[in-house]
């Protein structure tokens, strides 16, 4: 009896409160073995509180996504690579994800709050993963969305408020599809996890720029949209996830000076999130290809970024300017700084970083720090998003979604 009492009682005698902060300082992985161990653990571990502490503890990365490469060409024979996905870690360390729920021509077109969502190319179906767990929603797309649909014209946000999660579908006007201008919207389509429908909110005009980027940031959604009465042409749109209403927010006075990689520029301009801030890009150029044909942004002469400070009286700050390398550097969109850091890539395929010290940079090709290698061809269509770890349970949300609960992600591991 007495042998009995003296095993039992490391594990009762720990303080809860004690129990929890350990438990908080642990991977998700171990997390998830650790709920089998018993009810009072699983409990505690299951526990919404626990979940909302631990994923606001947990550090956030960069996740590096490239799509699936179908390309058949006499240079290219039968060449084919499915899409995968690269974590570059706080110590900005390159890691290879196994990831159980990436089919191969699986799209990404958003990460939020842990959770990743796909557009599947081949179906009727969009698919949001928690990598941690492993459990996975599929959802019937809009009704009557087949033809010129793109992973572009959809994004996913959360209101930390109100809890809920939220599908967007931007709803491209049809006479606009061969128009010259494929963008322009007189309608978003929503969909709230847990619900059974989609539903249609009137857009107070009808244009956007949606493939130059999408943010999500404090419970509500950026993009970029055609703005006649300004004086660059451009504004921002955002939509409030909980109210469920539009604001335009004014640009700041931006001027474009000649370089000598552009003697006539113009202004390219992209969204992006820096520090939990929505901020924008200009970078000059010199193309006559319509703004809705670029793909990701070409370091030319000076890419300024400036950052909204204070939306009400759309307040905005320089954060950083910074002049480019005298050989072509590329960005991967939306999300590219972090931890005072920017990531670049060359069109032979190499990504690598470089420090940003102060609001003034220098991109010095000797100083760029490698961290792997893509393959040619394929600078202009990496993707980059933010992602941390969460316990979040999807099947709180199913809905009418089809949930799966396979075996989790394999956990991260370092590229060669």
């Amino acid at each position: 009896m007495a042998s009995e009492e003296i095993g039992e009682k490391p594990a009762t005698s720990i303080p809860p409160d004690v129990t929890e902060e350990i438990l908080l300082r642990l991977p998700i992985s171990s997390l998830l073995r650790l709920r089998r161990v018993c009810k009072r653990w699983c409990d505690m571990i299951s526990n919404p509180h626990f979940i909302k502490e631990h994923a606001y503890r947990s550090p956030k990365h960069l996740l590096l996504y490239l799509p699936k490469l179908d390309r058949s060409s006499v240079l290219h024979p039968k060449a084919f690579k499915p899409c995968n996905a690269t974590i570059i870690d706080e110590k900005w360390s390159p890691l290879t994800w196994a990831a159980s729920h990436m089919d191969p021509d699986d799209h990404l077109f958003a990460s939020c709050d842990g959770l990743l969502c796909f557009y599947k190319a081949l179906t009727y179906t969009l698919k949001i993963t928690n990598p941690a767990t492993g459990q996975c929603l599929q959802f019937l797309k809009p009704d009557g969305i087949s033809l010129n649909d793109f992973h572009y014209l959809y994004s996913f946000g959360f209101h930390p408020t109100t809890g809920e999660y939220k599908l967007v579908h931007f709803l491209r006007e049809p006479q606009r599809y061969k128009s010259g201008q494929p963008f322009h919207f007189d309608t978003i389509q929503v969909y709230t996890l847990g619900d059974d429908r989609w539903r249609n909110i009137k857009a107070p005009r009808p244009c956007c720029m949606v493939n130059l980027g999408v943010v999500n940031v404090d419970g509500a959604m950026y993009w970029l949209t055609e703005d006649e009465g300004t004086s660059c042409g451009m504004a921002v749109m955002s939509f409030d996830l909980r109210e469920e209403t539009f604001a335009s927010i004014q640009l700041p006075p931006m001027d474009v000076k000649e370089t000598a990689f552009c003697a006539n520029p113009k202004i390219a301009y992209y969204i992006t999130e820096i520090d939990e801030k929505v901020c924008i890009v200009t970078i000059p150029y010199q193309s006559h290809v319509p703004r809705w044909r670029r793909y990701n942004a070409e370091l030319s002469g000076r890419m300024e970024i400036w950052a909204l400070e204070i939306q009400v009286e759309h307040r905005w700050f320089l954060k950083y300017s910074i002049q480019s390398p005298l050989v072509p550097r590329y960005v991967p969109q939306p999300c590219f700084i972090h931890r005072e850091k920017i990531l670049l890539q060359d069109r032979e395929g190499s990504v690598c970083y470089h420090g940003l010290r102060g609001e003034g940079v220098q991109i010095e090709q000797g100083e760029e720090v490698k961290l792997l290698h893509l393959g040619p061809y394929r600078f202009y269509e990496t993707q980059s998003y933010f992602y941390k770890e969460t316990l979040i349970p999807l099947s709180r949300y199913a809905g009418a979604a089809i949930a799966r609960t396979p075996r989790p992600f394999a956990p991260p591991v370092a590229s060669n």
